[in-house]
């Protein structure tokens, strides 16, 4: 639940992602069991930023409540807006989730992690958090040795850090160029804003009321639903007009069928095979040629 020490280890985790990879936050929300982020992944590197961004979340919430196991759904849903329209879209849609969700009326009243209130440009720096999983060693507490010094030991030892601070910085999204920074990002909050006036009006007339944020934090967090609970299909692709989206999936069963095709071949025996632009898992796993990669 995004109580204060849940958000802000979240919030610093995501800067801290986001500072190791080739990536620009354009807009974020966590929900109680989700999340909606908007970015632009300058290099083939999304896969890793998602990997550490999970796994350092889902070790950072056990920390904080004592338990083991998984936090994170495993995969992730990628779509990938083909216009400024849909990008723009994207971006109300993820600030307006916890209004549509029927939590809160206004985007700015969720308390959890979220990038409503922040400007295209602007920059926090944020401080590591010194409890859960990092917090300090209690004085007398001595740190369990193990029997023997293994391998895995060993290894540990070249392990990188976490550094102390890191800054989470709102970079715009690469569209409509003839607007300004503070143009286009009043225009993405004025959108937010007729957003949360048309679901306020829905409720209204179906008699509903929103939870409001001080009932939220009430609510333990076990009893969140899970994600395969909340979600049907899961689009790839987003475009203001059909014949757009259908070149986008026209795209997308090509570079299925090349990769079908390229995985087929390599099972077989011919290592040197080139697997479509695009492919990640063979190229970073198991060192397969890829079309694009040099």
């Amino acid at each position: 639940m995004p109580n204060e020490q849940v958000t802000e280890t979240i919030q610093f985790i995501l800067a801290d992602a986001c500072s190791k990879h080739d990536v620009s936050l354009h807009e974020v929300v966590y929900m109680s069991n989700h999340f909606h982020i908007l970015l632009t992944a300058h290099s083939r590197c999304l896969p890793d930023f998602m990997r550490d961004l999970n796994s350092v979340t889902s070790r950072a919430l056990n920390a904080l409540r004592g338990t083991k196991g998984t936090n994170v759904e495993k995969g992730y849903g990628l779509v990938e807006p083909q216009d400024d329209e849909k990008v723009l879209e994207h971006a109300v849609y993820t600030l307006a989730n916890p209004c549509a969700s029927d939590l809160v009326t206004r985007a700015r009243h969720w308390k959890g992690v979220t990038t409503t209130r922040m400007r295209y440009g602007e920059e926090i720096v944020l401080k590591k958090p010194r409890y859960g999983i990092w917090a300090r060693k209690k004085q007398g507490e001595k740190r369990k040795q193990r029997k023997r010094p293994d391998a895995r030991m060993a290894s540990k030892r070249d392990r990188s850090t976490i550094q102390k601070y890191a800054t989470l910085k709102l970079v715009r999204p690469p569209i409509m160029p003839e607007l300004s920074d503070d143009e286009l990002r009043d225009l993405v909050l004025e959108r937010v804003g007729i957003r949360e006036n048309e679901l306020e009006e829905k409720r209204q007339t179906a008699g509903k009321k929103v939870v409001k944020m001080r009932n939220v934090k009430k609510y333990h967090w076990s009893t969140m639903l899970r994600a395969t609970e909340l979600f049907g299909l899961r689009p790839t692709v987003s475009a203001s007009d059909k014949e757009t989206r259908l070149e986008a999936l026209r795209r997308n069963k090509e570079f299925q069928r090349a990769y079908a095709e390229a995985r087929e071949r390599w099972l077989q025996g011919e290592k040197d095979v080139e697997f479509p632009a695009g492919t990640w898992l063979m190229c970073r796993r198991y060192g397969a040629r890829c079309a694009g990669c040099s």
